[in-house]
């Protein structure tokens, strides 16, 4: 497989030498690149590996090439890290409306073909950070560090490595309850080497299940502790189990008890927020799970940090992102979060409103995942386990301290599950495509208003749901073929 031969070049690159000092966001100094360390060396200090996790983690805002296997650099701003497959999701729903511009073949469902940047993007992003969590773990397991060592940064690969099996699951292929056995996603458990050959792939029961073990595994041995909220710990990773409960839809009680202990069981302390108003920026907030930090002054992609830079409309930036007129009207004006506003005084339906959720400035942090998901994933849990008192409970906790001018929901059955789940749009709209998540995890369609520059739109289970296989991988690797992709 010519792409995970490249990766494993890549593998010094990412070694970082780090000064661990403190910061007022809680994150270590950004990583340096330092060429010619041997993975034999990075194996035999904790700090060494620290720095090497920190590095993974940087690599979450790189500016990535869309096709690193064709040996050109072709990085654009719709491919610039985790962000950017974020934001891709975010732009295919029906409540925000994106300008012709980056993300525009996204918004428009006419980005999954074999050949274009986002397939190959989001194909080669995501396995090369599984490549370095195998480094990791491997590496690891071969080293002479001590037990507690050994357990603990185990754990962070697995976590990581289940994370980015989970996107490439769900980017690629159809949702896990329409086919199971979908056979299109390589699973790989050892790091690349020069001469290794891609495997074939796997059912995508099988996908689900080495996500889950990972993440079971990683949950018993990662610590809370961390060095800043762009590491992933304990709650982190109980976060990542219950989304993909949301998928799998088998254990209810256990997506509860994981999305309770991300968001630490008292929900009404953990739905509260200062970000509301102020930008939306600041990984301090205490709503805050998982995030991606900006330094302000030395990162490499100042213009490219979606959802801010997209959708902020007062500040030098792309100003491409606009919010459809219905969505709006979904929040009651003492909403803390009805931030939309008619700047343009335009008569283009599209153009009508934007939001000023998003501040961009150089420093703006990205949300990664918060607690209130989780209050309402756990909401979702009661609902499905039969108790809807309790579901009706969390839901409010999160709407009073958005609203004080909330009610208790007297909905029940149906009606009150998607009431659950307009709040999940209300809450995280333009984080991490919440609504194309749930409506391909629940088999429903995407039907967008006229009010859309592009009105499409996207039947249950539809193929649209999910990416074709790079054709720069269908080549490379003997056990994948042409079939895949009719």
């Amino acid at each position: 497989m010519k792409t995970y031969n490249i990766l494993n070049k890549s593998f010094l690159l990412i070694i970082a030498v780090v000064i661990l000092s403190s910061c007022s966001k809680e994150f270590l100094d950004e990583p340096k690149n330092t060429g010619g360390i041997s993975e034999s060396f990075v194996f035999t200090d904790r700090d060494i590996v620290q720095a090497f996790i920190t590095g993974i983690y940087n690599r979450y805002k790189g500016q990535w090439d869309n096709d690193i296997a064709d040996g050109e650099n072709n990085s654009d701003p719709d491919t610039g890290g985790l962000y950017a497959m974020y934001f891709a999701r975010t732009i295919k729903g029906n409540d925000l409306i994106q300008a012709p511009t980056f993300y525009r073949f996204d918004y428009a469902h006419d980005n999954r073909g074999p050949s274009f940047r986002r397939t190959n993007f989001t194909w080669t992003f995501n396995y090369e950070i599984i490549n370095y969590a195998n480094t990791l773990i491997n590496g690891l397991a071969k080293s002479d560090l001590d037990d507690a060592t050994k357990k603990e940064f185990t754990a962070v690969g697995k976590a990581i490595r289940a994370f980015h099996y989970f996107q490439i699951a769900l980017e690629f292929a159809p949702n896990y309850n329409s086919d199971k056995n979908s056979t299109r996603i390589p699973i790989y458990t050892e790091p690349a080497t020069a001469v290794s050959e891609g495997n074939p792939p796997s059912s995508l029961n099988d996908v689900y299940a080495l996500i889950l073990s990972d993440l079971k595994s990683a949950i018993l041995d990662l610590p809370e502790e961390r060095l800043g909220k762009s590491y992933i710990n304990k709650s982190v990773a109980n976060g990542m189990l219950a989304r993909v409960l949301l998928v799998t839809q088998d254990d209810w009680d256990l997506a509860s008890s994981s999305a309770k202990a991300a968001y630490g069981g008292n929900a009404s302390s953990a739905v509260v927020s200062s970000n509301w108003g102020e930008g939306f920026s600041d990984l301090t907030d205490q709503d805050w799970l998982w995030a991606m930090f900006q330094d302000g002054s030395n990162e490499t992609n100042f213009f490219w940090m979606a959802p801010h830079v997209f959708i902020d409309h007062l500040t030098l930036s792309f100003q491409a992102t606009y919010i459809n007129t219905n969505f709006r009207d979904t929040f009651s004006d003492t909403d803390v979060r009805k931030l939309f506003s008619n700047i343009y005084n335009s008569t283009t339906p599209y153009r009508e409103f934007v939001t000023t959720k998003f501040e961009f400035t150089f420093a703006s942090d990205a949300p990664l995942m918060r607690k209130s998901e989780m209050v309402l994933i756990d909401a979702e849990a009661q609902y499905n386990l039969g108790n809807e008192t309790e579901a009706k409970d969390l839901l409010f906790t999160l709407q009073k301290e958005r609203d004080p001018n909330a009610v208790l929901s007297t909905n029940t059955g149906n009606a009150l599950m998607d009431e659950i789940l307009l709040e999940r749009r209300k809450e995280l709209y333009g984080e991490t495509g919440i609504e194309w998540f749930d409506s391909k995890r629940l088999r429903r369609s995407i039907n967008r208003d006229p009010e859309h520059r592009v009105p499409i739109s996207v039947p249950a289970d539809s193929e649209l749901f999910y990416l074709n296989i790079p054709q720069s991988e269908i080549d490379a690797n003997p056990n994948m073929d042409e079939s895949l992709n009719q």
